[in-house]
């Protein structure tokens, strides 16, 4: 049985930990506001340039929702490396929480930092570029939801790597997914992508997110419904297999006392 009262002791140790450190806080706001301007100010730049109809929203659409899949992601893997780099992890585990609670309480983690992110990103946008990211409208809610749960099993995947190699691959846990940025159609058409990188793409459910996103500012057309499945399917893969690395990755890192002595 889940414990919530462990899963919430789980969360409140990492929220003191954002309240009492001023780098968390900056992974929070500062960082998306600081890419909201430079490309959004980039964008205006385009805008006036009349390459196409829009084309500034959608950049800065792309942009804000490629920032919550890079927020969810990292969140899950740097929540791991901060109980490691305090050697709390020992700590952790010594007492009854179990490890699909933390899983759990991590994940509510994200969620919790990955909205207070997008509400003011979605805000600062309206405000300094007369974006609004709502007017997307119901389908917004969907894709959002999505880009949670890719990130939620990208980010466990992440997180296996760790547990498997240890703080020496640490750098994963904001440069890995950095890997997909230039094929998942954050700012260009799939179309555009060589032959080899097109076929890649269209195996992350996140590009068919952002092309969708990109029809609906643009040209203000719903997404097929064959999109939506591929998305939700490819989803329900994704994490199932991220959930399952995790596993197998803490399982790895308990059997070589990774978790007494982690490096």
């Amino acid at each position: 049985m889940i414990a919530r009262h462990r899963v919430r002791a789980f969360m409140l140790r990492h929220l003191y930990e954002i309240s009492a450190t001023f780098d968390r806080k900056m992974d929070i706001i500062f960082w998306p506001t600081i890419d909201l301007l430079i490309f959004g100010l980039l964008s205006v730049y385009i805008q006036r340039l009349d390459v196409a109809t829009n084309a500034a929203a959608a950049i800065i659409g792309g942009l804000m929702l490629w920032t919550l899949v890079y927020n969810i992601q990292r969140d899950i893997s740097v929540t791991l490396l901060e109980d490691t780099w305090s050697r709390n992890l020992y700590n952790l585990f010594s007492t009854p929480l179990k490890l699909s609670e933390m899983l759990i309480g991590t994940l509510l983690l994200s969620l919790g930092k990955a909205i207070l992110t997008i509400s003011f990103t979605t805000f600062l946008a309206w405000q300094i570029f007369h974006f609004n990211l709502l007017s997307v409208g119901f389908m917004l809610g969907f894709y959002i939801l999505n880009i949670f749960v890719f990130g939620w099993a990208f980010g466990c995947f992440t997180a296996s790597i760790i547990f498997r190699f240890g703080t020496r691959v640490q750098i994963f846990a904001w440069s890995l997914i950095a890997v997909l940025y230039p094929i998942s159609g954050v700012f260009y058409p799939i179309s555009i992508l060589p032959g080899p990188l097109a076929s890649v793409a269209r195996l992350i459910p996140v590009s068919y997110i952002f092309e969708g996103l990109r029809g609906l500012i643009l040209h203000q057309s719903l997404p097929p419904v064959s999109d939506l499945a591929v998305i939700l399917l490819l989803n329900a893969f994704y994490l199932a297999l991220g959930i399952i690395f995790f596993v197998r990755g803490f399982k790895s890192a308990k059997e070589r006392g990774w978790l007494i002595h982690p490096i």
